[in-house]
């Protein structure tokens, strides 16, 4: 039971660290938003099985998609901020 996890968190780790370096070279990637990238990223490697085997069969595909789920993502959390400080008045 042990390597099984073992094995899980090391799949963590490298895909974390895998697209932590590639989105460096993405002309999308902006340093100003390196936090909710680098949570998004954790997001991302909880599902790692899923994104070797999206990465597997087409790569092109996964890519403008996890861009896509990206760009979705942070203008809900926007939206969310906007609505706190609304409310924070």
């Amino acid at each position: 039971m042990r390597a099984h996890f073992g094995g899980y968190f090391i799949g963590q780790v490298v895909t974390f660290m895998y697209l932590t370096e590639t989105m460096k070279e993405a002309p999308e990637f902006d340093a100003s938003l390196w936090p909710q990238f680098s949570l998004f990223n954790l997001l991302v490697a909880n599902f790692w099985p899923l994104y070797w085997v999206g990465y597997l069969f087409d790569k092109v595909k996964l890519d403008q998609m996890y861009w896509h789920v990206y760009d979705v993502a942070q203008a809900r959390a926007a939206d969310a901020l906007a609505i706190v400080h609304y409310f924070a008045r």
